[in-house]
């Protein structure tokens, strides 16, 4: 079966048992490259809706270019047109929410984009054309949406750095982590299947453990931990999520332990706080649980997604050469169906 559909399918089993539990998303710039794909429709067709990430951002299909949150009526539309040599794709997101990290967002979207009046953003070049344009508000029975409209108007038959060989907008698999919450334990031991490599498992759930990561919004993440005298501590970094694959960052000062005022406390250098110890011998890892060094050697690295079907649980999985100081990634390949 092609993967590509076995991923769909074992995401929407992922989704139907998560149910009540996934919350809507608000989608930032970046995010709009996942909304729609080119894969598999018709020759007459330019894109349609993506059918995995949009429900599993808890939007409910309609049709091919309309899906809908049913929690806050949240809206995404997609309308398409073909000129003689050139496509176009305009994406309507109708959101609820605040849009001030949005347009923040805006000044930091690559390619640079340039403010041509009050609601237009525009790449500074013209070939691709893409626009971003923030609507007047629109009310409908008596609630408030914000409208923010992504135009790309480009050549016929152009690629893209995101596209495949026959695609030129693939759907990906990337699960939307921003704006929610989990609960997380981690592994880290020698591999079963060569002695060279040592395994890391971080896995995501929303029952409750003894550590909680929240996906801030699309770029930052915070971990925050209780420890045995019910001192709370907190963590904060940034991490990337793209084609199944999310990457985490604790290589900024950020990465510190905070005081009751969020204040970031002093810590020793990663070389001098001993994480060295963990590629010679994983047992130092569980040893040092709930330290600094802990923290920031699990969220300094790339990870692959795995979807267990039931429970609602969700596998990151890497591997390290467990005789190198400096980490070196084999992430796994392409999210699968994992059964417990």
């Amino acid at each position: 079966m092609n993967r590509k559909i076995v991923t769909l399918l074992c995401l929407l089993v992922f989704i139907s048992c998560m149910g009540n539990r996934l919350f809507a998303q608000k989608f930032y710039p970046m995010n709009f490259v996942h909304l729609y794909t080119d894969e598999g429709i018709s020759k007459n067709e330019v894109a349609i809706l993506n059918p995995i990430y949009l429900p599993a951002a808890g939007f409910e299909r309609i049709n091919d270019t309309l899906y809908i949150n049913k929690q806050n009526k949240e809206q995404v539309m997609l309308s398409t047109r073909k000129d003689d040599d050139k496509n176009e794709v305009l994406l309507t997101y109708r959101t609820v929410a605040d849009l001030k990290i949005f347009k923040e967002r805006l000044q930091e979207y690559q390619p640079k984009l340039e403010q041509t009046d009050a609601h237009t953003y525009q790449a500074t070049f013209k070939n691709p054309l893409i626009q971003f344009i923030i609507m007047e508000d629109t009310v409908i029975n008596n609630k408030r949406f914000r409208d923010i409209k992504f135009l790309l108007r480009y050549d016929k038959g152009q690629k893209f750095s995101f596209s495949s060989d026959n695609c030129a907008f693939p759907i990906t698999a990337t699960y939307p982590f921003q704006n929610t919450t989990w609960y997380f334990s981690a592994k880290y031991e020698r591999s079963s299947s060569s002695s060279e490599y040592n395994d890391m498992r971080l896995i995501l759930s929303r029952e409750k453990t003894a550590y909680k990561i929240e996906f801030v919004d699309d770029i930052h993440f915070k971990v925050t931990y209780t420890d045995p005298k019910k001192k709370a501590h907190i963590y904060q970094s940034r991490y990337n999520n793209y084609k199944s694959e999310i990457n985490f960052y604790a290589n900024s000062f950020e990465w510190a332990d905070k005081d009751n005022m969020g204040r970031a406390l002093e810590t020793m250098p990663e070389k001098y706080a001993g994480s060295d110890s963990f590629f010679g011998d994983p047992k130092n890892f569980a040893r040092a649980a709930g330290s600094a060094r802990y923290f920031r050697f699990i969220f300094s690295k790339s990870y692959r997604c795995l979807y267990h079907i039931d429970g609602g649980v969700m596998e990151l999985k890497t591997q390290d050469f467990k005789e190198q100081k400096d980490v070196k990634m084999m992430p796994e390949s392409m999210p699968k169906r994992v059964d417990n």
